[in-house]
């Protein structure tokens, strides 16, 4: 519903135009038993043209014809979007237009995971700044969302209006990891004569920690039975890093120490995707989940979410407005008005908290220090006691 207000466009820090798109799912059948592939098809209405601001406490808006509020807060209906659900993305870009400028002429494809993959990308960093802002944290969620944009396969989208294919932030450590079977190994004969030890620098029990020999040579063989996991190529290339890498630069190391860590003290990961979360190769045990490496793992967020937000950055430029005498940002895609307008949140202060109601999905703003506001609105919190008032009734009576 549109909201009388000024008019965003003379006193906004950016502004955007877009316009609305067609978009239809091709589905192909290849032969039975085979997954069909999903190809989303879209194309731009020059007639439905749409506008966009960003201001202070609202967020990024899409505005009205006349300059009045039509939608507040488009990041966070963006990341309130059932997860894997096609047909309300379809409704997302009718109302918002495409990530990026697509042609007026002709449908562009776009592979349904790709598509998938950008939108759940940007949920996963908007989810871990508010995560890690929360004063209960969830470490279970934070080190989900962290390995998820750490160490996700990156995906690429290419569509005519770009000049180069646009690719997902691919993290310095996830080369790491790539190379590490590479590696040139550290002549440790002396320590294995004189110990049962390797000493290994570290940056999360310092100075240094002592790894058992048969311990690694177990894991890079290959035949560690009590670990299940051990000979998965992930973790024995963080192991391998851990060892003998020892003058990566901080950030790489501290990454490295905390996977090494908690797969060899906790569990091994097995896999780990946006929807699923984290499978393990067995059991988990949590209890080993320390203060040392939850204090590592939130630095690491931290990290994260400032590569991933500076990757998004680079379609935005200064300018200078000379209506308004002001300095401004020229915003080339929607795509980067949502990361500028995560760039413009403000941690510490305000975080995205999905709503309580488990009927409901929203996520909402709200300050930092607020622990009671469960609820994106009354109603939801009136909903939910409803439901409990009948659900205690119910139980009561049996």
């Amino acid at each position: 519903m549109e909201t009388n207000r000024e008019d965003f466009f003379e006193n906004n820090l950016f502004r955007y135009e877009s316009y609305s798109c067609d978009c239809v799912k091709d589905i192909e059948h290849i032969s039975p038993g085979v997954e069909p592939i999903t190809t989303l098809k879209l194309q731009s209405l020059p007639t439905k043209r749409i506008r966009f601001a960003f201001a202070a406490k609202e967020g990024l808006l899409r505005l009205a014809s006349t300059g009045s509020i039509e939608e507040k807060n488009i990041l966070s209906s963006l990341i309130s979007l059932p997860n894997g659900n096609i047909d309300v993305l379809f409704d997302f870009f009718k109302k918002n237009g495409f990530l990026f400028p697509i042609s007026d002429c002709e449908y562009e494809s776009v592979d349904a995971h790709t598509m998938l993959e950008l939108v759940y990308r940007i949920k996963a960093t908007v989810r871990l700044m508010s995560a890690i802002e929360e004063p209960r944290k969830n470490y279970q969620d934070i080190l989900h969302l962290t390995l998820y944009l750490l160490l996700s396969d990156p995906v690429s989208i290419n569509v005519m209006s770009l000049r180069e294919p646009y690719t997902t932030c691919r993290h310095p450590f996830y080369d790491e990891i790539e190379n590490a079977p590479y590696l040139q190994i550290v002549d440790r004969g002396q320590e294995a004569f004189d110990k049962d030890t390797y000493t290994i620098t570290d940056t999360i029990y310092q100075p240094t920690y002592e790894l058992d020999i048969n311990d690694y040579n177990d894991i890079m063989g290959g035949y560690m039975t009590s670990k299940p996991g051990s000979d998965s190529k992930r973790f024995k290339a963080v192991v391998n890093l851990y060892c003998n890498k020892p003058n990566a630069d901080h950030s790489i190391r501290l990454i490295t120490d905390f996977l090494f860590h908690y797969q060899y003290e906790v569990g091994i990961i097995k896999s780990f995707d946006y929807e699923n979360g984290i499978q393990y190769y067995s059991q988990p045990d949590k209890t080993k989940f320390n203060d040392h490496m939850k204090n590592a793992l939130i630095d690491i967020a931290r990290l994260i979410i400032g590569e991933e937000i500076n990757e998004n950055l680079n379609g935005i430029h200064p300018q200078y407005n000379v209506a308004t005498m002001s300095p401004s940002w020229r915003v080339d895609s929607l795509m980067g008005a949502i990361y500028f307008s995560i760039f413009y949140m403000k941690p510490g202060l305000e975080l995205y908290r999905l709503c309580a109601n488990p009927n409901c999905n929203q996520y909402f703003l709200v300050k930092t220090t607020s622990t009671r506001n469960k609820y994106c609105c009354p109603e939801c919190g009136n909903a939910t006691a409803q439901r409990n008032y009948r659900k205690r009734k119910k139980e009561s009576q049996q």
